[in-house]
């Protein structure tokens, strides 16, 4: 069950589940397998720094205790390590035994800005838990001798239980008072407070959260009023541990990589990379900065990993001329083709002659008729016999 009274437990929960997402905040290629890249930045987040030295021929990421001799800015120039697993006791300087790889300048490190924000969290939590209780009590109730006040206990435990209860004696009603409970005020200021609060460790760490408490409709100017205030922070840890894997590539010679990895990906490193002039796309609809993959597919460029595409050539368009077909004769016993053509037109065209309908002579025995009606067709086919003869040639 949740413990909303133990602050320091609640707090330091809170402050894992945090750090459980931005672990993920930072993708690295190239890490030693003594390095599991969980561990490093566990360690940056945590500490604030990691110095990255070389033990037994394998190299490994601690924490201890910086001292020594201060530098001329006084800074740090030692660090005492004590590591149990390893049978590793000893004190190193910073310059030459290793690299002391930054989480941001001040080696600050997330978890005390991340412990702000959970603690004043953790502590308004109370207050909307308290202000649900509070809310369950309409009606207080005063007795005024400890009959009365287990009679009246009894009485709400029924009340409770779903029974009906019943007073049997008047002296309850005299001993008994109920008062009304102040009025509280709405819940709503604790909800909008909790949700600035998160809103604005969000934004700590690069994430853009919205923190207006405006009831209406937001238009895009006042989502994206506080796009510029989430990169400096997030940023200058990027070029910390751009110039820390800079210098354990040149000491070791390794090549470890790192860049920006889940929704923190949006953010590039070309901001931070110590090159001048090198500049940043923005999409213009979206205020993010383009990808490069994207900007090398629009340009027409190859992308690396990707097999070369090749190279299309146009066809060339070859017209083609008809020659004029004169005297075509189709025979197989289909009907008679003869090709025409008319002086505006280049193109030959087709014209079909119905085959000649041939009629074939029916004697009457041959119709299946009634040799009445047989004999009737006979005499009208003399007639018409005879009607043709006597008409002039």
């Amino acid at each position: 069950m949740y413990d909303y009274k133990n602050k320091t437990k609640n707090v330091t929960q809170s402050n894992s589940y945090m750090m459980a997402k931005t672990l993920s905040m930072f993708e690295w290629e190239g890490l030693p397998e003594t390095i599991p890249y969980q561990e490093l930045e566990k360690l940056l987040q945590v500490n604030g720094y990691a110095f990255v030295t070389e033990v037994e021929g394998e190299l490994y990421a601690f924490a201890g205790g910086m001292g020594g001799l201060q530098d001329v800015y006084g800074n740090p120039t030692e660090i005492t390590i004590n590591n149990v697993a390893l049978k590793f006791n000893k004190t190193l300087d910073l310059k030459k035994d290793g690299v002391l790889l930054r989480s941001d300048d001040l080696m600050l490190g997330l978890k005390p800005i991340l412990t702000k924000y959970h603690t004043i969290m953790c502590e308004n939590d109370i207050n909307m838990v308290v202000h649900g209780y509070n809310g369950r009590i309409s009606t207080m109730i005063s007795a005024s001798d400890d009959k009365t006040k287990v009679s009246a206990e009894a009485m709400l435990t029924k009340v409770v239980a779903g029974e009906m209860a019943v007073i049997g004696e008047t002296a309850l009603f005299d001993g008994v008072k109920t008062h009304q409970a102040g009025r509280q005020e709405p819940i709503t200021s604790l909800i909008e407070f909790q949700q600035y609060m998160k809103a604005s460790m969000y934004n700590e760490i690069g994430l853009n959260a919205n923190f207006n408490m405006k009831r209406e409709r937001l238009n895009s100017a006042e989502v994206l009023q506080n796009e510029d205030t989430i990169y400096p922070f997030v940023d200058n840890m990027m070029k910390c541990r751009l110039s820390g894997v800079e210098k354990i590539n040149e000491m070791f010679g390794t090549e470890i990589d790192v860049d920006y990895g889940s929704v923190w990906a949006d953010k590039k490193r070309e901001r931070v990379d110590n090159i001048v002039g090198n500049e940043i796309e923005v999409d213009d609809e979206t205020n993010k900065p383009v990808n490069v993959r994207d900007r090398e597919a629009e340009r027409g460029e190859v992308i690396d990993g990707e097999d070369d595409k090749p190279e299309t050539t146009p066809v060339d368009v070859v017209e083609v001329k008809t020659d004029i077909v004169e005297d075509v004769e189709i025979i197989e016993d289909k009907p008679e083709v003869v090709d025409s053509v008319d002086e505006d037109q280049t193109q030959p065209k087709l014209e079909v002659k119905p085959e000649p309908v041939v009629e074939e002579e029916v004697e009457p025995d041959e119709l299946g008729l009634p040799e009445e009606l047989t004999e009737l067709v006979e005499l009208e086919i003399i007639k018409e016999e005879d009607e043709d003869e006597s008409k002039p040639k």
